[in-house]
């Protein structure tokens, strides 16, 4: 829409019907090297001058604008002055359409208004100089020319590679192409950028991941013996250069799981692998290899919202190019021999005549697959140090068994409540190298218990806390 912001000012001519019209606004003069001139007439039944010039005004800018082949955008301002000077006006207009053309080189040389009984004529009469004219329209044909290359030379060189089986290449050629459309005030843009997008999802979709090797199991805390490698393909053909991100899991100091990356490129065999270090747990894990073309996609993310559907539909395509590999992390402490000493207390530090934690804590392990046994308890174990306990059990066993796990659970609250009681206990664990004393295992922990009857609640809260430090060495022994 063409808009003007700001009116004509002028004192000017004004006839009555009997005066004669210029020659110029029935046919105005021939353009020329130097000029090219522009008739602009404008009319108003209500009789407002202002407003038929502004309409004149309009048709001048309207038929530079076809002229120049383009749709005016810029903000322009024009002083004219007429020819003889027996009148100065200014024209200060602000036209924003769709494209970028500027008018420069525009002069007002005549005008003339004609007063009727059924309103009012204006007849505005300008030249434009025809070197700053032609400038102009060369200057909007190469920009024209740039903004239709910016989208169809990469789409071209996509459509190229796409012939040469170059998959990976021809979706960035794709994506770029749609960028430049996304950004474009070029006629059907959108439809250019679907187009590019949807040839840019159609070529990743040809490609492939493939696993090729990896190991299935290692030993916590011990190197995998092999990498994990996979392959990339484009047509069945391997595919070099391609950016492959692998995700796996580490452990951190505290003792938490954290997701790591690391970034490969494939081979000229199409062929990216990696060795992720020792893993510091027990259970089963997984890592993964996926093509990554985050650095290509990220700006499609700006986009306008009604083209973001198609940017999904191809982020789904490239989500899909991944191969995860499942291993399974175990413990050689399943197979060292260990033997357990725990002493459950009650409130005052008195030995229980049962050992429900240790009875918990000898069935998770069994349950694992531990080589495990039971030793009875040694009451001197609240009187001497841990180092002097490591050595009597040592002295006595130590020719049996390689690992020991010891430590005491007391009950550290008692509560009644109406008919039931609730019972907190906390227990504190360690497991050790009989042989260098090396410690393995540290803990301390707490569990609750609400029941009916307090023997039986005592009991239960300590054996779920012996199943807890079980569960929780079966994953962290070495």
């Amino acid at each position: 829409m063409l808009i003007i912001l700001a009116a004509v000012f002028y004192s000017s001519c004004s006839t009555t019907p009997e005066q004669q019209r210029p020659e110029w606004t029935v046919s105005p003069p021939a353009d020329n090297a130097e000029y090219t001139y522009f008739l602009g007439i404008g009319s108003a039944s209500s009789g407002d001058e202002g407003a038929a010039s502004a309409e004149a005004e309009s048709l001048i800018i309207s038929d530079i604008t076809k002229y120049l082949g383009v749709r005016v955008t810029s903000d322009t301002t024009t002083t004219a002055r007429d020819a003889y000077g027996k009148f100065e006006s200014g024209i200060e207009s602000a036209v924003r359409e769709k494209s970028s053309a500027r008018i420069s080189g525009l002069r007002l040389i005549e005008r003339w208004v004609e007063q009727v009984e059924s309103g009012v004529t204006v007849y505005i009469l300008a030249e434009y100089d025809t070197a700053e004219l032609k400038a102009e329209k060369i200057r909007l044909t190469e920009l024209f020319k740039e903004k239709q290359e910016a989208v169809s030379v990469p789409e071209k060189e996509g459509d190229s590679l796409a012939l040469e089986k170059q998959h990976y290449r021809a979706s960035v050629a794709y994506i770029n192409a749609a960028l430049a459309a996304s950004s474009s005030d070029l006629e059907n843009a959108d439809l250019k950028f679907e187009r590019n997008i949807t040839k840019a999802r159609e070529s990743i979709e040809k490609l492939s991941v493939e696993a090729v090797s990896g190991p299935v199991s290692t030993y916590v805390g011990e190197g995998f013996n092999q990498d994990f490698i996979v392959r990339i393909l484009s047509d069945g053909n391997p595919v070099e250069g391609l950016p492959v991100t692998i995700n796996y899991k580490e452990l951190l100091e505290n003792g938490r799981k954290t997701v790591r990356t690391q970034t490969v490129l494939t081979g000229v065999d199409g062929l990216a692998s990696m060795r992720p270090p020792a893993p510091g747990w027990v259970g089963s894990e997984k890592i993964t290899f996926f093509l990554d073309l985050r650095a290509v996609i990220e700006p499609l993310e700006e986009v306008s919202f009604k083209l973001l559907q198609y940017v999904d539909g191809l982020e789904q395509a490239v989500n899909a190019k991944r191969v995860s590999f499942s291993f399974d992390v175990m413990s050689r402490a399943v197979e060292i021999p260990t033997c357990i000493m725990v002493m459950d207390v009650d409130r005052s530090g008195n030995p229980l005549n049962k050992t429900d934690t240790a009875s918990g804590l000898l069935s998770e392990l069994s349950e694992a697959g531990f080589d495990v046994f039971l030793l009875p308890v040694d009451y001197r174990m609240t009187a001497v140090s841990d180092i002097e306990l490591i050595e009597l059990v040592r002295s006595q066993y130590g020719n049996i068994y390689d690992r020991f796990i010891f430590g005491t659970a007391e009950i550290s609250s008692f509560e009644e409540s109406g008919t039931s009681v609730i019972v907190k206990v906390t227990g504190k664990i360690k497991a050790v190298e009989l042989d260098s004393g090396r410690i393995l295992f540290s803990g301390s922990e707490q569990k609750r218990a609400r029941g009916g009857n307090n023997a039986a609640t005592i009991s239960a809260a300590f054996t779920s806390l012996g199943k807890m430090y079980g569960e929780k060495l079966v994953t962290d022994l070495p």
